[in-house]
């Protein structure tokens, strides 16, 4: 049976216009969704200023510093305060603000050990000579806050931070740096100011070991989960 008995040229034709006309609607679609610069700056500095308006208070009338980092993708959902480690990520987790920056706000992420290296420069990895504990400190753009609230809800009076956790393993962190975990005075107020480590770098996230490390963290907590079901 030949082409033009089952299906026309012309059929073709309008079938290639017709994937042609798709696509073109689809890319005008995301592109006019996309935000110019000058809005993208808008929305930034209206961020900024709630951000300056959760920090401020805390450098200069000493408040928790305490902040409510919310998974968007979660949220959404459904909230009840409740919160487990889902295949989404956990809900929320609740770090200390410490900072703001042009690209987004900085919190304490954890504490980890250090060391110094042979020729007495600071470093993560072991060796004989220990060094004072460091702050562990994530990063959080900019382009993955939502909205901040900066009263909080019902279940919790500290501000929330509506976040899309876009880094591998269902992180809200684009990167971590790491700063020394004693405060310093600083300032007119004698704020609590954390020193910046140059020698321990900046670490980006690593896809295979983070996605690796969560869906370990994931399967521990079913199992768990799993066993204490069957306790009942």
């Amino acid at each position: 049976m030949s082409l033009t008995n089952d299906v026309s040229w012309a059929d073709l034709v309008s079938l290639a216009v017709g994937v042609a006309s798709l696509v073109v609607t689809v890319a005008i679609f995301h592109l006019g969704r996309r935000l110019s610069f000058r809005q993208q700056r808008e929305r930034i500095t209206e961020l900024e200023g709630k951000a300056w308006g959760v920090l401020g208070p805390i450098r200069v009338e000493g408040l928790n510093s305490k902040i409510i980092v919310m998974n968007v993708d979660r949220y959404k959902r459904g909230y009840d305060g409740s919160n487990e480690l889902t295949w989404r990520g956990w809900m929320y987790t609740g770090p200390e603000m410490i900072d703001v920056d042009h690209a987004g706000v900085v919190v304490i992420a954890g504490v980890v050990e250090s060391f110094y290296d042979d020729s007495g420069r600071r470093t993560l990895k072991k060796s004989p000579t220990a060094a004072p504990p460091v702050l562990r400190c994530g990063h959080i753009p900019w382009r993955w806050i939502e909205d901040i609230s900066p009263n909080g809800d019902e279940f919790d009076g500290s501000a929330i931070f509506f976040v899309r956790h876009g880094s591998p393993g269902r992180e809200p962190y684009d990167s971590y740096t790491y700063r020394e975990a004693i405060p310093v005075p600083f300032g007119p107020h004698s704020r609590d100011y954390y020193k910046p480590i140059p020698d321990l770098g900046l670490l980006r996230p690593r896809p295979m070991r983070d996605w690796w490390r969560f869906a370990r963290s994931l399967k521990r907590l079913r199992t768990s989960r799993s066993r204490r079901r069957g306790l009942r």
